[in-house]
């Protein structure tokens, strides 16, 4: 039944330590795929999100916009992003002068940062697993080796000789459990790296978005004090 898969057939005849080490490692491969498939579909999802923000948002957006657009994509990041920054406008006096206009900058500046630490933490969720898995499942694969050589070792001192018949069950054992490990090594190593490529261009587009909400606060407050009026932030409380 194994004669057309070698691979089950050398597992049939390992040992336990063998079996062993190969469950482990299936394990681990079971979570490295279900983490890779979560992450993709959740940055298809996010970069999706991404493009429909900015198309909707347009070159010219408001405050009054802003808060219009959270509303329609409440679970964008970028939505996100900009409740943090409108919540810490809500928190600032109506007045504003030249020497409040920097300090008021640096508190919109700093709510933001904040929010995009946040958002930063969850495109990162689940990263450290597969970083783990790129780590540990080659070490693992090598444990089995080193076991599978020492079988074949002590098979040589027990049958007095070092024909391939002795020695080549325990050399397949040990080779086995090398190629399962890589088997989940490379996937995880690969997976990981694509999604922090993705993750810092993500942060990317958000510290873009960040430095504008800024600028478009800054560009407020100096309206406000042209005009000596109240700041446009809180005419668009939401």
């Amino acid at each position: 039944m194994f004669g057309e898969l070698p691979l089950l057939s050398i597992l049939v005849k390992s040992g336990i330590s063998s079996w062993a080490v190969v469950f482990i490692l299936m394990c681990l491969s079971v979570g490295v795929w279900a983490v890779m498939l979560l992450k993709w579909v959740g940055n298809r999802k996010k970069e999706a999100s991404f493009r429909r923000w900015l198309d909707l948002m347009g070159g010219s957006a408001s405050f009054q916009d802003l808060l219009k657009l959270s509303k329609t994509m409440p679970n964008s990041q970028m939505a996100r992003i900009s409740q943090s920054a409108l919540d810490e406008m809500q928190t600032l006096s109506a007045q504003v002068s030249r020497d409040t206009l920097d300090f008021r900058g640096q508190l919109i500046s700093e709510s933001i940062e904040r929010a995009v630490d946040v958002e930063k933490q969850r495109n990162d969720h689940y990263l450290v697993y597969l970083a783990f898995c790129s780590a540990t499942a080659p070490v693992l694969g090598l444990l089995g080796t080193i076991w599978g050589i020492m079988n074949a070792f002590y098979a040589i001192g027990q049958q007095g000789s070092a024909s391939l018949t002795v020695v080549a069950p325990g050399i397949a054992e040990a080779l086995v459990t090398t190629l399962v490990g890589l088997l989940v090594a490379i996937p995880a190593s690969i997976g990981y790296n694509v999604f922090v490529a993705f993750n810092r261009k993500a942060e990317a587009i958000m510290y873009r978005f960040g430095s504008e909400l800024v600028s478009l606060f800054k560009r407020g407050d100096l309206t406000v004090m042209e005009r000596g009026s109240r700041p446009v932030t809180k005419d668009y409380a939401p």
